[in-house]
């Protein structure tokens, strides 16, 4: 088997994934819409690094069909004639290939500049030490004597100004004179040979758990009895798997035995509702309280984004969160009727258009009411740094709004349905199942992750696909507001029958 930087970054996250990404390929979890999203934009922010240098040589011609004999001919080739830079630089020695995202030449050796498709290197640094501690080892192993190590990535400063200026949307992070990073190079070579026995091991003993989530956490986990541990709301990973493996704690029944009980009303609310066979446990005095905090009429505000990494269009900067359309649900008293409004944008620049009909849908000194409103409230205060002329209202209608989500997060309120999430997702079905449904009659858009994908696609359509897709969204978006006043209803109506 050739071992690629792409197997020994596996291994290197948890060694139980990586053997089942070689084994049990077909467990892992489904790759969504936003997965594919991130794939892409990792190529995309790679071809506009291969510019990054003058007179760069790009060896592979095809990312789908890849010859690596080919691909390791045409490298030496170009080292041979001294070119200044290449992309996708290709060795193998052993068992081992790698192709370095560009391979730069200098006086007296090579840099390496890993290319990543991120805005916040400080937070993911340490995630990238194996990728390009692996280069390193084996360009090293073929004889290169490699200087220097970059890593190319998105400046997060940076604001578009009509074209995209390459030299200020990407910028390098040296991991010269790292000691945490020289220390990962020298891990490389006993990593490989502990790699190597997990490719032979014959089954998943070999490993521990790792403490994140991964494509295979359910598949990982499900010889365990259900209800377990793992999947309590907001335990962490570690802790569980310090119940499992050092106290044998497996599941909620384990956890009353040993006398273990949770600060977080959420937390054991969700192990109360299962062992005491109680399918709602509610605080009423906190859940009185969020309830009087709701004034009507009342605006149910969902909104819809795009994160793209390459910045759009002008003023945007990589991964802003830009809002494209919005949902509302204007409910003019407690279970009474409801007006609906909708904006959703024509063109990719709608931002400024967006922002003026939601000061000219919402009033000010209103309530409104978001699920984790902490998204519209940031969404709301971006739009008024950007639009002075409209900050007062937009600051106003992010003063007066609350979260629909505190009662479920908070553990006021928690239906054995919802299971380990305060998603509404999961928090609706559970209390409006008859919503549930309505989801999945949508024809187009079934989930965020499709809305924010769909919506670069979207404003290059004509003719009736643009009108089918469009629809489609208004549709989905609809349905999110809609929810909302579905599921405060739904814990108003619980309330008044205590």
């Amino acid at each position: 088997m050739l071992i690629t930087k792409t197997h020994y970054v596996e291994y290197c996250a948890c060694p139980r994934a990586f053997w089942f990404y070689l084994h049990h390929p077909s467990e892992a979890k489904e790759v969504d819409e936003q997965a594919k999203k991130r794939i892409d934009e990792g190529m995309l922010v790679g071809r506009f690094a291969h510019q990054f240098f003058p007179d760069t040589y790009k060896v592979k011609g095809n990312e789908k069909n890849v010859d690596i004999k080919l691909q390791l001919e045409i490298t030496q080739k170009l080292l041979k004639e001294g070119v200044n830079a290449i992309a996708e630089a290709s060795f193998s020695v052993d068992d081992l290939f790698c192709a370095v995202d560009i391979l730069k030449k200098e006086d007296d050796g090579y840099a390496i500049y890993e290319v990543k498709a991120c805005n916040d290197i400080n937070n993911h640094i340490r995630e990238y030490y194996p990728d390009v501690a692996f280069q390193k080892y084996v360009l090293t192993r073929c004889g290169l004597n490699i200087k220097h190590c970059y890593i190319i990535h998105l400046n997060p400063d940076y604001v578009r100004h009509g074209e995209i200026d390459l030299h200020q949307l990407l910028i390098t992070y040296s991991l010269n004179h790292n000691e945490a990073f020289d220390e990962e190079v020298k891990l490389v070579a006993a990593n490989l040979d502990d790699l190597r026995r997990v490719i032979n091991s014959s089954d998943v003993s070999y490993g521990k758990h790792c403490v994140s989530s991964c494509d295979f956490l359910d598949y990982c986990h499900h010889d365990l009895e259900k209800p377990n541990v793992i999947y309590i709301n907001g335990l962490a990973k570690k802790k569980a798997h310090e119940y499992i493996e050092k106290d044998n704690i497996i599941t909620f029944l384990d956890l009353r035995k040993a006398g273990i009980t949770f600060k977080s009303p959420r937390k054991q609310a969700q192990v109360d509702a299962y062992l005491n066979h109680t399918p709602v446990i509610y605080d009423k005095t906190m859940l009185s309280k969020f309830l009087k905090s709701v004034k009507y009429p009342l605006y149910h505000l969902d909104f819809e984004t795009m994160n793209e990494a390459i910045p759009p269009y002008d003023n945007t900067k990589p991964y802003e969160q830009l809002p494209f359309q919005y949902s509302l649900h204007i409910e003019m008293s407690q279970g009474g009727t409801c007006i609906h409004k909708e904006y959703l944008g024509a063109k990719l620049d709608c931002i400024r258009e967006l922002a003026e009909q939601l000061v000219n849908d919402i009033p000010m000194n209103v309530c409104s009411i978001a699920y984790h409103s902490s998204t519209e409230k940031g969404i709301i205060r971006m739009l008024a740094k950007k639009y002075p002329d409209l900050s007062e209202h937009l600051l106003n209608i992010a003063d007066h709004m609350i979260d629909l989500l505190d009662p479920f997060k908070k553990g006021y309120f928690y239906h054995e349905k919802q299971g380990n999430s305060n998603s509404i997702k999961y928090v609706m079905p559970a209390l409006c199942p008859e919503m549930e449904l309505a989801y999945k009659k949508l024809p187009v858009v079934h989930n965020g992750g499709e809305a924010l994908t769909m919506f670069p696609k979207l404003v290059k359509m004509t003719g009736e696909e643009y009108q089918r897709v469009r629809q489609g969204m208004l549709d989905y978006c609809c349905l999110d507001t809609l929810s909302m006043v579905k599921v405060l209803n739904a814990l108003f109506n619980f309330y008044q029958k205590l």
